[in-house]
């Protein structure tokens, strides 16, 4: 007999269920936000960040390392993304991990995380698609939006980006772009060609 047989699911599996998991994240945590950073040893890590009752959250959601709590000793390795038969069982031990508990009752969805939903429930639907699905988040490193949107490639140059930039300046003209640190726009690619743009 040969020897042990390791899953390695597919990155557009683990993308999808991570989608999932950190977009239901801020859909019970309003308070949080997502945002993409780069770190050398994983890449491109979505961060589920803000603050609950005093004190700081950062999550992060890697389809290299999996589920990470800054400053903890928490990870759930990508595998064990696709093993839960019930996935809100990840959440609740991001909960437990972390100390915000459970909300009680469940927030009502916002504008923001109907958006993260969105993005997610594409991923998802994506899945046995013959295309290569992923999203590009607006990050840290990037130039204000209101300056430049070559980050976007492609979609940067699309006419609805007028529109959209024109409510990114009425936030900007409020105090309130920049308020949290959350992206303002997610480019979903299909082959890595920009199709739509989440606000």
């Amino acid at each position: 007999m040969g020897g042990t047989t390791v899953f390695r699911p597919a990155d557009r599996f683990i993308g999808a269920q991570l989608w999932w998991a950190a977009s239901e994240l801020c859909r019970r945590h309003p308070q949080l936000g997502l945002v993409e950073t780069v770190f050398d040893k994983v890449g491109t890590v979505v961060e589920a960040v803000g603050s609950l009752a005093g004190r700081d959250v950062r999550v992060g959601f890697s389809r290299a390392a999996g589920i990470a709590i800054k400053d903890r000793d928490f990870t759930v390795a990508p595998p064990a993304l696709l093993e839960q038969v019930n996935p809100h069982a990840i959440l609740r031990r991001i909960e437990e991990a972390h100390g915000m508990g459970k909300p009680e009752p469940t927030p009502a969805t916002t504008g923001v995380t109907i958006g993260y939903r969105s993005i997610a429930w594409v991923l998802g639907a994506m899945v046995n698609s013959r295309h290569s699905w992923t999203v590009r988040g607006e990050r840290g490193s990037d130039p204000h939006v209101l300056a430049d949107l070559s980050w976007m490639g492609e979609a940067a140059g699309w006419a609805s980006l007028h529109e959209l930039r024109g409510w990114w300046q009425e936030a900007d003209d409020e105090g309130a772009l920049y308020e949290a640190a959350v992206a303002h726009a997610w480019v979903l690619m299909r082959d890595l060609q920009p199709v739509a743009v989440f606000d």
